[in-house]
């Protein structure tokens, strides 16, 4: 086996949700590997500071503004990254949103919102970007989904349908584009330590405390725990990897 077999020198990864926890951990992470990236975020001042700070560690990052659930802003923003850098070559998908209430107070906006963000966006972007991996006859797709896509959830209805959703697309596109080699894998993160969470567990420090110690390792996720599957995920080390979903709980699922 070489041992350069994780390199990404020189390949392109357009990373949505590239400013947030998850999705900063694996951008730095390939960025490390030597990839270059385009961060897409809603958040324009952090997605700017983490590239700029990519850049001044000698790394070679663009920063995206993006509405994920604007098809013509996905547009753009892949075009921006082509005539930026030539091409793209591994997407990676971390947006997400979610609403933590019993199905029956869901309201039909809060079950649109959650479905156009998790799942709707992540087909268009596939759609989008496939283009491109396809007319290239390669490509690496890496959706970060959810073990609540594997799992049931009290008061997660939405958000758990939404990331099974995203996991049954991993799947399909799997087997569509395998003629093209192109590789659609997902990530299963656990409950973590984000920006996503960090609200909601500031104000239930019990829910955090049961989470925690439902856990077999007795802690919530970190970001930095899924950089080195999306790194791995996007390296020709999982070449042959196809239609896979790497949960990573700590064995919680098991």
């Amino acid at each position: 086996m070489p041992k350069n077999i994780f390199d990404l020198t020189g390949q392109v990864a357009l990373i949505t949700g590239g400013a947030g926890g998850i999705g900063s951990a694996c951008a730095r992470a390939m960025a490390e590997f030597g990839a270059h990236l385009a961060i897409a975020d809603c958040n324009s001042t952090s997605a700017s500071a983490l590239a700029d700070d990519i850049n001044a560690k000698g790394g070679k990052a663009l920063a995206l503004t993006l509405d994920i659930t604007d098809y013509s802003a996905i547009e753009t923003a892949t075009q921006t990254v082509i005539n930026e850098f030539g091409r793209i070559d591994i997407l990676l998908n971390n947006v997400a949103t979610t609403v933590r209430k019993p199905l029956l107070e869901t309201t039909v906006e809060e079950w649109n919102r959650v479905f156009s963000v998790n799942l709707t966006s992540a087909f268009f972007l596939c759609q989008i970007v496939g283009k491109e991996f396809i007319k290239n006859g390669k490509g690496k797709v890496i959706q970060i989904a959810s073990t609540g896509g594997l799992r049931g959830g009290a008061n997660y209805a939405a958000y758990g349908a939404s990331k099974a959703g995203l996991i049954q697309l991993v799947k399909t596109l799997a087997l569509e584009w395998a003629p093209y080699r192109i590789n659609v894998n997902a990530i299963a993160p656990t409950a973590s330590e984000t920006n996503f969470t960090a609200e909601y567990y500031a104000q239930h420090p019990e829910k955090k405390a049961q989470v925690i110690a439902n856990h077999p390792f007795k802690r919530l996720g970190q970001p930095s725990d899924y950089a080195g599957a999306a790194v791995y995920l996007a390296s020709s080390a999982a070449d042959f990897v196809n239609g896979e979903v790497i949960v990573i709980d700590s064995g919680k699922t098991v």
